[in-house]
């Protein structure tokens, strides 16, 4: 076993605060769709009266989630492209996990400019609401959360080559 220095102990950190905050929102994206949002339909009255406050402390916990994740992003994105073991593939997956992450970021923005107005109207809108609202974020933080485990693969792989 080898002794950590400084920067190591600095790198674990940050990928701990990165896979907490990518948890944390789509944890609570998970929760949305899948349990709150259908006990909304099945209880609208007493969830008109929750959902307010629920809301107010998953939006406070999304936005820190959110800012630990792209600085911690950022971060392992620079130690992870400035070493030999990166190869185009990988550089290439992880351009689709970005990709799909600045997706998430425009729908979350999205949801809460739109304050979920499509769940109250025809048919077709609430339908579309269904496939474009938070289970799209649950979703694609399910493929990113893949993503991230194919580029730790991929960077095994190509430490594996330079040694």
């Amino acid at each position: 076993m080898t002794d950590l220095d400084l920067f190591e102990i600095l790198l674990l950190a940050t990928r701990w605060i990165h896979a907490v905050g990518a948890v944390a929102w789509v944890g609570g994206s998970i929760l949305f769709a899948f349990v709150l949002r259908p006990v909304g339909a099945l209880e609208p009255d007493g969830m008109r009266a929750v959902m307010p406050h629920v809301s107010r402390y998953y939006r406070e916990l999304v936005d820190i989630s959110v800012v630990a994740i792209i600085f911690s992003g950022l971060i392992l994105t620079l130690d992870r492209l400035s070493d030999e073991a990166a190869t185009g593939t990988y550089g290439a997956v992880l351009g689709v996990k970005l990709g799909i992450a600045v997706l998430m970021f425009i729908q979350m923005w999205n949801l809460r400019q739109s304050d979920n107005s499509l769940d109250s109207g025809p048919r077709w809108t609430r339908k579309l609401s269904w496939l474009l609202g938070y289970n799209a974020l649950v979703f694609l933080g399910v493929i990113v959360y893949l993503l991230a485990n194919l580029l730790a693969i991929l960077f095994d792989d190509g430490l594996r080559a330079v040694s």
